[in-house]
C-alpha cells in the first residue's frame, strides 16, 4: 500500500470521502506526512504517522486535552493519524512568524502556556507519568564514548570526569522535582491568537518528562534579549539547581543528537565548543559541587 492509499483510509476512517478531497502535502520527513485537506468548503490538516515510534503524538494531544492545556483543535484521531485545525484558514489563530522571537506579548503569553503546563504536568508525571519519553534518557555511558569518538576530544579530561562520576551526576538529575516538557520551541511550532493574548505551542512528538528550566532555557535560547527577560519575569521564579544541572547536560543531549546526522548540524557548534573552551567541565563540576 503506497502513501496515498494509506491517507485514504485515514480520510475514510474520519468520514471524508477521498473522491471529493483536495489534498496538498505540506511535509514529508522521517516517516511523518503532512497534508493540507479541503473537503465540503472546509480546511483540516492531516498528519499520519508512518512509523510506530511517532504515533505518540496521538497520546500527548490527549494527555494535554485531558489535562485542560491549551492546544490547536482536533477534529479527530485514530492510531496512526490526527485530524487537526488548519491555522492558516483560523479565525482565531495564526502560524507562529520570526518576528515573534522578539515580541514581548508574544513572550508573556508564551509564559503563560509554559507555566500551565509545568504546573498541571508535575501532578500528571507524579501519578501516571512513568511511560513517557524522558529526553535526558539519551546521556548513556554509551553515547558518552560516541560524542568522544565522533569529535575526536577522546584525550580530554572532560569524559573521565563525567564517566567517573555518571551515577552521581544522574542521582543528582533524578531528584529534581519531574514535570512535562515541551522540548521543542521553535517560532515554526507556534501558533499566536490574533490579539497576541495567547500563544500555544503544537507539534507534540517530544512532548516528555523534564525538569521545569529544561523548556525555559529552550525558550530563552531562542528568544531576543528583551523578549527572553519578559519571559522569565511572567513565568516567575528559576529554580538554581535546575540551571546548574542543565548547564551541564543540555550540550551532551545536544551532541548526542547531532551526532545522529551525517553533517554536523550548525545548532550543534556551539554546544561543541564547550569542549573545547573548558565550559563543560566547569560546568560539570558545578553540579559535582551541588549538595
Amino acid at each position: 500500500m503506497n502513501i496515498l492509499e494509506k491517507i485514504q483510509k485515514e480520510l475514510d476512517r474520519f468520514g471524508i470521502s477521498y473522491k471529493h478531497v483536495h489534498l496538498q502535502e505540506i511535509q514529508n520527513k522521517d516517516g511523518i506526512y503532512v497534508f493540507r485537506v479541503l473537503y465540503k468548503n472546509n480546511y483540516y490538516v492531516l498528519k499520519y504517522f508512518l512509523n510506530d515510534e511517532y504515533t505518540r503524538e496521538i497520546k500527548n494531544y490527549l494527555i494535554l486535552k485531558a489535562l485542560d492545556i491549551p492546544t490547536i483543535k482536533v477534529f479527530g484521531y485514530t492510531d496512526r493519524s490526527l485530524l487537526l485545525e488548519d491555522l492558516e484558514k483560523s479565525k482565531d489563530y495564526r502560524l507562529g512568524k520570526k518576528s515573534d522571537l522578539t515580541d514581548i506579548q508574544v513572550a508573556k503569553a508564551l509564559a503563560i502556556w509554559y507555566s500551565d503546563l509545568h504546573n498541571k504536568g508535575k501532578k500528571y508525571v507524579f501519578e501516571k507519568g512513568n511511560n513517557l519519553y524522558r529526553q535526558n534518557d539519551v546521556i548513556t555511558e554509551q553515547n558518552i564514548n560516541l560524542i568522544k569518538n565522533k569529535s575526536n576530544t577522546r584525550d580530554n579530561k572532560i569524559w573521565k570526569l563525567i564517566l567517573d562520576n555518571y551515577d552521581l551526576i544522574f542521582n543528582k538529575v533524578r531528584n529534581l522535582e519531574e514535570t512535562l516538557n515541551y522540548n521543542d520551541f521553535y517560532w515554526t511550532n507556534l501558533a499566536v491568537s490574533n490579539n497576541k493574548k495567547e500563544a500555544i505551542m503544537f507539534d507534540y512528538n517530544l512532548l516528555g518528562i523534564g525538569f521545569r528550566y529544561n523548556d525555559i532555557r529552550n525558550v530563552c535560547s531562542s528568544l531576543s534579549e528583551e523578549s527572553g527577560k519578559v519571559f522569565i519575569e511572567e513565568y516567575g521564579d528559576i529554580n538554581e539547581n535546575e540551571k546548574i544541572i542543565d548547564d551541564g547536560i543540555s550540550p551532551l543531549v545536544t551532541l548526542i543528537f547531532a551526532y545522529s546526522h551525517s553533517k554536523f548540524p550548525n545548532w550543534a557548534k556551539e554546544s561543541l565548543a564547550t569542549i573545547y573552551n573548558g565550559e563543560l567541565e566547569k560546568a560539570i563540576e558545578k553540579i559535582l559541587d551541588l549538595n
